[in-house]
């Protein structure tokens, strides 16, 4: 686990130490169950730590709220997970759109990796290995467990990290200067101890690894790929080696682990390329020069999968409107692969951009009615939906979204949209409450949730909803300005 994140998610654990813990948080009468963590902290606690970190983190991490990215990494993440020791426990895997080389996980089950780290890898195997330790990490508890090694450690001390690593993830200087000042105070014994866990991590994330049908010789061969990047530029390392000490002898470890395992030869997972193509056709930069790339890589055949590099290039032409080049390489794509489902969305969202709207919305019905469940589709169709008007049609879907992903506020944000389209405006400060809680923004969502009372009238449940759901906000408001 990046040891820097890992003391950020530790100071803000002990800002709640034992007998000073907030209002939901009271853990005066828990069972010892042989582990110290559990006295510290219950994963019911954890889990709320978590929940309160994901959204301060969403106000200062650039969240990729591409609905294709963030169903693929979960559905790995998922996959993985269900051969774990924890299967039923309930994880959240999310991309943050960043070009460093790096993976965290958060307490309670959520775990991030940047999209830097899922374009180096060079298989679904190698970037499902980082997921595997990350989630090792979290079955493990790992991260109470060091809570509880470290109750010692004073307050001012990790409160600062905290102030320092929040600083580090929103791009600001200082905050590396504040993490090396600060962290004395923890260093020697967190590494020790991080060591310790990052080699169990090393070890239960393989066996996850092999019982989800991957080759467990991909953790060592990623390993190795970031040690030659160690090599190549000691002067700028990847965020990765600075978090993940990778040493000859880690690499020696792992390497003789999988050995243990059958050799696997999965197949490739054509969404793994779909994805990393995409991420490089919705980076940051030169948009014609994007382009260009990727026609250079297609004309020079440089590429690992051809339809994924045709993805991306036809993606890329979206971005800078190209459309008739754009709707010529998606009809390609479309006639290989009638039915996939990322083919057809591109394919709607071409016509979309030209506002051939009554085009694109057959696309979105045909696609829909063949994948109803699909939770990318249901997200752009309801997007394309909001822009053409139809704002109850999407108002369903969108219900129907977030009932898959309740914690995701740009479903509550587009939902706010349709139901106010919709003259539901009690619905619609609902859900903007929502949108703004889950943002990081509780008194913005208060704000809302007053709006709403308005709109409530004399019915006394939802009245009595809303104030429940407004003295909730507050009463976590309080908490945190006591601290």
């Amino acid at each position: 686990m990046l040891r820097t994140t890992w003391r950020v998610l530790l100071a803000a654990s002990l800002l709640y130490p034992t007998g000073h813990l907030p209002a939901y948080a009271d853990n005066t009468n828990l069972p010892d169950l042989g582990d110290e963590s559990i006295a510290v902290i219950s994963p019911a606690q954890e889990r709320k730590l978590g929940e309160d970190l994901m959204r301060q983190a969403r106000r200062t991490l650039a969240f990729m709220n591409d609905p294709e990215i963030s169903e693929y990494i979960q559905s790995l993440g998922q996959r993985l997970v269900s051969h774990s020791d924890n299967p039923k426990q309930d994880f959240r895997f999310f991309v943050i759109d960043n070009p460093s080389i790096n993976a965290f996980a958060v307490p309670g089950g959520f775990i991030g990796v940047h999209t830097g780290l899922i374009l180096a890898t060079q298989s679904e195997a190698e970037l499902a290995s980082v997921l595997a330790h990350e989630t090792a990490h979290i079955t493990q508890r790992h991260i109470p467990r060091l809570i509880a090694e470290s109750q010692r450690t004073t307050l001012p001390a990790l409160a600062a990290v905290l102030a320092g690593i929040l600083l580090a993830s929103s791009g600001h200087q200082g905050g590396e200067a504040a993490i090396a000042l600060t962290s004395a105070a923890v260093a020697q014994k967190g590494i020790n101890y991080t060591r310790t866990f990052e080699e169990e991590a090393d070890r239960i994330g393989m066996q996850i690894l092999a019982q989800s049908g991957f080759d467990p010789r991909a953790m060592p061969a990623f390993f190795e790929q970031m040690q030659n990047l160690n090599r190549l530029n000691d002067t700028n390392l990847p965020e990765f080696l600075r978090t993940h000490p990778v040493t000859t002898n880690r690499i020696a470890d792992s390497r003789n682990r999988a050995e243990k395992f059958k050799v696997r030869r999965a197949s490739e997972s054509s969404d793994f390329q779909h994805v990393r193509a995409k991420i490089r056709a919705l980076a940051p930069g030169n948009q014609e020069e994007i382009v260009r790339g990727f026609r250079e890589n297609l004309a020079q055949g440089k590429y690992f999968n051809a339809e994924a590099e045709r993805y991306g290039y036809a993606v890329a032409l979206l971005r800078v409107r190209q459309l008739a080049t754009a709707r010529a390489e998606v009809q390609k794509l479309v006639k290989k692969q009638p039915n996939r489902i990322s083919y057809r969305i591109l394919q709607a969202e071409t016509e979309m951009s030209a506002e051939n709207y009554k085009q694109a919305q057959a696309i979105y019905v045909d696609a829909y009615a063949k994948a109803p469940a699909n939770a990318t589709l249901i997200q752009n169709y309801a997007s394309a939906l909001l822009k053409t008007g139809k704002h109850r049609q999407a108002r369903d879907l969108l219900k129907n979204a977030l009932q898959r992903r309740p914690e995701d506020p740009e479903l509550y944000r587009m939902l706010a949209q349709a139901a106010g389209g919709s003259g539901a405006h009690y619905e619609a400060h609902k859900a903007m409450a929502e949108h703004y809680y889950l943002s990081g923004n509780p008194n913005a969502a208060i704000e809302q949730l007053q709006l709403a009372t308005r709109f409530a009238g004399d019915n006394f449940y939802l009245q009595s909803s809303l104030e429940a759901r407004m003295a909730a906000i507050k009463e976590e408001i309080a908490v945190y300005q006591k601290k």
